[in-house]
């Protein structure tokens, strides 16, 4: 397979020879890139604007057939995808099935946990506060949930992690013992950013001897034993399947916290969207398929054209963070160059993933995007729902898209000359409820999937945060532990 591999990224840039130096104006000129759209009923997705051609598409159109990629889909729609340098399947498509595999039945009594709290209406009455430390994609899922919601409902709800304790102080600050519920997300139960914050917080509560800790403590973990070691109530316990990636663990109860100010149902419809994202992604053919498409061009991009760096620009400020929500899925999975079997993918693999919100980049970063000299992919995701307010965020996402592909040369004052040319994808949504959010957080889980499986890479090991982990522990029961270590690695040299 790898052999394919390399025959595909040689085939790659062979094809680059004829395009690296042509205008995306030009190829649109010549009606090559019009009739680039798929439009589904959540979704538009234009990627018109590419720096590609009919007939390097006809070509890439042949790499998901090359690679097999129906067998790799249907494995992991099945749920026996094999996550094989870690040995366990991969369970997150399952946490949205209506009724979930045979082996994957934790899912089902998890999610009627799940039910049963948002119902209690005393957690409402009772708590005007809810900190929840998380980190990575147990924090970055939820606070992206809770500022799409937008609620202001009785609960207020704070997201903490930092290792200095300032987050968790200033939000103690404003808070009292008795009026506040703490929810601890992390899959190992073993983080230590997560540990020194829960800590801190049980020291905050025996501030108030009247109080009982474990009667406001709340843990989500694939460890029942070190949260029972932590002395929570198994009542107050959240399991989540190991097979579970925390940068995937948006669809379980990790997100719980996000939805203690509206209701199940609306945990319900996040899920119903991504079940209609894995249809289309199963279902669709692939010059048809959003998420085919977006991997292929992603491919393209990095390994014929050499772009290192994809920017995602959100144009509605209830998706201000999505940004940083994608960066972390996409490059903890694919920001990787060897596999399993010890074989170095031949592709360029994920490139730097960034962005932000689209009208705050406009005063900062575009002005390095337009004319400075490191090309950039985009996508660009806006709303359009014929309201006048998201109207006009929507015609300023198309402004900047016209500018980034197609610039404008001004001959008398060059330095006015903006050169265009970086390849723009549109994601267009046609109402901003749950049931879109979750269509569209998983297209683009599937794009990392079909992205890795082209590469060649596994993306749901993480070796190298792992690594960061391990040396962080060793420190904290060893003082002397990272002077040893840095001392052998900057010897003088003899």
């Amino acid at each position: 397979m790898n052999e394919i591999r390399k025959d595909i990224h040689t085939k790659l840039l062979t094809l680059s020879k004829d395009i690296k130096n042509v205008h995306i104006s030009e190829l649109h000129n010549r009606n090559e890139l019009v009739e680039m759209n798929v439009k589904h009923d959540l979704l538009d997705f234009d990627f018109s604007k590419q720096r590609i051609s009919n007939h390097i598409f006809d070509y890439l159109f042949k790499i998901p057939d090359q690679i097999n990629l129906s067998d790799s889909l249907k494995a992991l729609f099945d749920g026996q995808f094999n996550n094989p340098s870690e040995d366990r399947l991969v369970s997150h498509t399952h946490y949205r099935n209506k009724t979930p595999a045979e082996n994957f039945q934790l899912i089902t009594f998890e999610r009627e946990k799940i039910k049963k709290f948002l119902k209690q209406k005393k957690i409402h009455s009772k708590f005007k506060n809810l900190v929840c430390l998380s980190i990575g994609g147990s924090r970055l899922g939820p606070e992206l949930l809770s500022e799409f919601q937008s609620l202001d409902g009785p609960v207020n709800i704070f997201y903490c992690s930092s290792y200095d304790l300032l987050e968790i102080n200033a939000v103690l600050r404003n808070c009292r013992q008795h009026e506040t519920l703490v929810f601890v997300s992390s899959k190992s139960f073993e983080t230590p950013e997560i540990i020194k914050n829960l800590e801190h917080l049980k020291s905050w509560f025996e501030e108030n001897p009247d109080i009982e800790f474990q009667d406001h403590l709340y843990g989500i973990s694939a460890n029942a034993h070190a949260m029972n070691s932590f002395g929570i109530k198994e009542s107050n316990q959240f399991l989540l399947l190991d097979s579970l990636g925390g940068r995937f663990s948006i669809w379980s109860s990790i997100s719980l916290p996000a939805f203690i100010n509206s209701n199940f149902s609306s945990y319900l419809d996040l899920l119903e969207g991504a079940r209609l994202a894995d249809r289309h992604t199963n279902s669709t053919s692939w010059d048809s398929n959003i998420p085919v498409i977006m991997a292929l061009l992603s491919v393209w991009n990095t390994s014929a054209l050499n772009i290192n760096n994809h920017g995602i620009f959100t144009y509605n400020f209830r998706l201000r963070s999505l940004s940083n929500y994608i960066a972390q899925m996409s490059m903890e999975s694919n920001g990787k160059s060897i596999n399993f079997q010890s074989q170095e993918s031949p592709f360029s693999t994920s490139p730097l993933i960034w962005g932000g919100y689209g009208i705050e980049s406009q005063h900062s970063t575009f002005q390095w995007l337009m004319q400075g000299k490191t090309e950039t992919s985009c996508d660009f995701i806006g709303l359009d729902d014929g309201e006048k307010v998201t109207l006009d965020s929507y015609e300023m996402l198309l402004s900047q898209v016209l500018a980034m592909s197609y610039g404008k040369e001004d001959k008398q004052q060059p330095y006015k000359s903006v050169k265009g040319n970086n390849p723009c994808s549109v994601l267009k949504l046609n109402s901003l409820d749950l049931k879109s959010l979750g269509f569209l957080l998983a297209i683009y889980e599937h794009k990392v999937f079909i992205e890795a499986s082209i590469l060649g890479i596994d993306p749901f090991d993480q070796w190298g945060v792992q690594l960061g982990k391990k040396l962080a522990l060793e420190a904290k029961s060893n003082k002397e532990f990272l002077k040893d270590y840095f001392s052998q690695i900057f010897l003088p040299k003899s």
